[in-house]
């Protein structure tokens, strides 16, 4: 299934507009993916997908109809539409909010069947990004801009404001407080009750999920400044000017912290010292980053809008490269087991699957 998209005009008209009124952010629209170490769950358009790691294959279920895919939902309709990374529970259950423009409930479904186990109705906006899952609570961030926690039942605890805008960025956590990113520019750090431990003002909108690495949090803005605030007060701790705005969530691995940029049709990725923001390394790229990029134990992985899979090691240095033909990149890589999963636009697949030297292992097309 093609999907004809126009993301990257909508990109960088968006970015414009942010960066000069920061106004009400548009419906985001390329693949959310996660994976629970067996299936790789995809969300993309109207249906969330289920499929097996070992060979690319979907997943299937036995209805009244016989044999069909154990997708979300099993039937098509119309007014459903998924792009945020499903979220898993330790107790089987995939999350996902719906980001169509007449349907914005928040499901929880079984992966293995399709069926709806519980919903949520209290949003009148689109879901734009992937729940988080914390001892046994689910902390939603919505179009409403609350930040929502949920029971695993679906029993709401509580709802924060976080935001006056969509929240576009994952909930991250230290296990103590969940920290929200937000289009108003601030960085909120949430305690499990609700109740704000602090909050900053950045310079401008976020829309990449911050990255935690000991007592730091990454997070970089629109306009390309990048911070390290203290996860503890949120004092900034250090802030690097880069080239580009930051769309994607950086990722450390506490020496380094590594994230890329948008700069028109190109994109800048840089490697940055994690304790004092300096530019340790940076490569220019014919094609704009707006994904997070992946770190494995000796590489750093990172895709760009031109189609391009590109492997670094962590000093800078050229490991392999793909090209997927006509794709577009938005979606961050994913380490799934010892698979790269790769969930493309415009190509013809949706999903793939890559071994750590570069080698394609299955692609994977809905039929």
């Amino acid at each position: 299934m093609k999907l004809n998209r126009v993301f990257f005009y909508v990109l960088v008209v968006s970015l414009a507009v942010l960066l000069t009124s920061c106004g009400t952010p548009p419906a985001t629209n390329w693949p959310g993916l996660a994976s629970d170490g067996t299936h790789a769950f995809l969300a993309d358009g109207q249906y969330v997908y289920n499929v097996l790691l070992s060979d690319g294959t979907e997943v299937t279920t036995q209805t009244a109809d016989g044999t069909v895919p154990a997708r979300f939902p099993l039937k098509a309709e119309g007014s459903k539409s998924f792009f945020a990374p499903p979220a898993l529970t330790t107790d089987g259950q995939l999350l996902i909010g719906s980001a169509a423009a007449n349907d914005h409930t928040f499901y929880s479904i079984d992966p293995l069947t399709g069926m709806v186990k519980w919903t949520y109705l209290g949003v009148k906006n689109p879901w734009l990004a992937g729940a988080l899952v914390l001892n046994d609570i689910v902390y939603a961030p919505a179009g409403d801009g609350n930040l929502y926690a949920f029971g695993l039942n679906g029993q709401k605890r509580w709802e924060y404001k976080a935001s006056q805008h969509s929240l576009w960025s994952h909930p991250v956590t230290d296990g103590k407080q969940i920290f929200v990113a937000t289009m108003d520019h601030e960085v909120v750090s949430i305690n499990a009750d609700g109740k704000k431990v602090w909050s900053v003002k950045l310079d401008n909108g976020i829309t990449g999920t911050p990255a935690l690495a000991g007592d730091s949090l990454f997070v970089g803005t629109l306009s390309g400044n990048f911070y390290a605030l203290d996860t503890a007060t949120g004092k900034q701790k250090w802030l690097k000017a880069l080239e580009g705005g930051v769309w994607g969530a950086p990722a450390s691995d506490g020496q380094n912290v590594y994230v890329g940029t948008v700069l028109g049709k190109v994109g800048k990725f840089y490697a940055l010292n994690a304790s004092t923001g300096q530019i340790v390394w940076s490569k220019d790229d014919e094609g704009s980053i707006a994904a997070g990029p992946l770190l494995t134990k000796d590489q750093v992985i990172y895709v760009t809008e031109a189609g391009k899979i590109q492997s670094m090691d962590k000093n800078g240095t050229a490991k392999w490269q793909s090209i997927i033909e006509n794709a577009n990149l938005y979606t961050a890589p994913l380490l799934a087991g010892d698979l790269i999963l790769i969930a493309p636009m415009n190509a013809k697949f949706l999903l793939t699957a890559y071994d750590l030297n570069g080698a394609q292992k299955w692609t994977f097309a809905a039929k």
